[in-house]
């Protein structure tokens, strides 16, 4: 289950989720960037944190279809013997005046290769297992399931 903790207004009305429908004769070609005419990207020399020495941060904006916008960030360390990276996710468009809340229910192992995008602000709860991935962990990443739950052993382990 993702949990999305963005700002809430407050008001006394519960509003219905909105859900969009695609058609089977829609063109998808209109909501995907058109790679052919190249990434819109930037990179720019970034500093190590791990060794201190130069990186390059490569940044790629994009659109996720019926989602938002979205900066696709990867670093890697210039440096043969340290080799760090980082990748990290971070909405690029205006945040929504209500947060949202999905729930995912994995019954079977194709259910943990399904893809969730985080946000810095998003908490990932498994209630069966009184299990939670806080916002500042994880921060702004697209992984499987599977991916989220292996990171977080991962970290455990270091702890």
């Amino acid at each position: 289950m993702v949990d999305n903790q963005e700002e809430e207004k407050k008001g006394d009305a519960e509003e219905e989720p909105e859900y969009v429908e695609i058609s089977p004769d829609t063109n998808l070609s209109e909501i995907f960037v058109n790679l052919s005419e190249g990434v819109p990207s930037d990179v720019i020399e970034s500093l190590c944190m791990e060794c201190k020495k130069n990186g390059q941060t490569r940044f790629m904006y994009t659109k996720i279809p019926m989602f938002k916008e979205i900066i696709l960030s990867s670093f890697l360390c210039e440096d043969e013997d340290c080799g760090f990276r980082n990748n990290e996710v971070q909405f690029g468009g205006k945040l929504a005046d209500y947060g949202c809340k999905y729930n995912l229910a994995v019954i079977n192992d194709d259910g943990l290769n399904r893809s969730v995008v985080k946000s810095e602000f998003a908490t990932i709860r498994i209630p069966e297992l009184d299990f939670e991935i806080p916002p500042q962990t994880q921060k702004g990443s697209i992984k499987t399931v599977e991916g989220y739950l292996l990171s977080s052993i991962e970290g455990l382990e270091e702890l």
